[in-house]
């Protein structure tokens, strides 16, 4: 079976007037990183690659998380899971891609649409990709409604 762990980033500053792909992530943003990642420590023992958004909000969580999950396998930035990301197409990608346990990290709104996406069934009612949020998805692949969704967790200040 195949797993996809779908993380959105953590709080970040607001947006203004800067480039959006520019935006930090605040101090709670990095704290909700490294929650999170204790938690999923505690979950799964092993992942096998690790894929990033290019925004730097997206790659200071994964700083953050990886410096508590202490991951040595790939780590590449992806630019198709951005906020304006393609489900579709990241699905197909996905497909493509020849490892068993994955971890993206991103954003709001493509974050809940893949999830949504994937997911063979409703989703919980009360799910959301708040902030430094990670789904947990399983399946025999990465396809349109093929995967079931296992579980969520949050910061422990949500």
């Amino acid at each position: 079976m195949k797993k996809l762990y779908v993380m959105r980033h953590g709080n970040a500053e607001a947006y203004g007037y800067q480039n959006d792909a520019e935006r930090n992530l605040t101090e709670i943003g990095r704290v909700e990183a490294r929650q999170s990642a204790q938690q999923f420590l505690e979950r799964v023992q092993q992942i096998d690659a690790v894929f990033v958004s290019p925004y730097v909000r997206a790659q200071q969580t994964a700083e953050e998380f990886l410096d508590v999950y202490e991951f040595n396998g790939p780590v590449s930035t992806e630019g198709g899971i951005t906020p304006s990301g393609k489900e579709l197409d990241v699905a197909l990608w996905l497909h493509e891609q020849p490892y068993d346990s994955i971890l993206l990290i991103t954003h709001q709104p493509f974050a809940h649409q893949l999830v949504e996406l994937l997911s063979q069934e409703a989703l919980p009612a009360n799910f959301g990709m708040t902030t430094a949020t990670i789904a947990a998805l399983e399946g025999e692949l990465f396809a349109t409604a093929c995967c079931h969704f296992q579980w969520a967790i949050h910061p422990s200040n949500q």
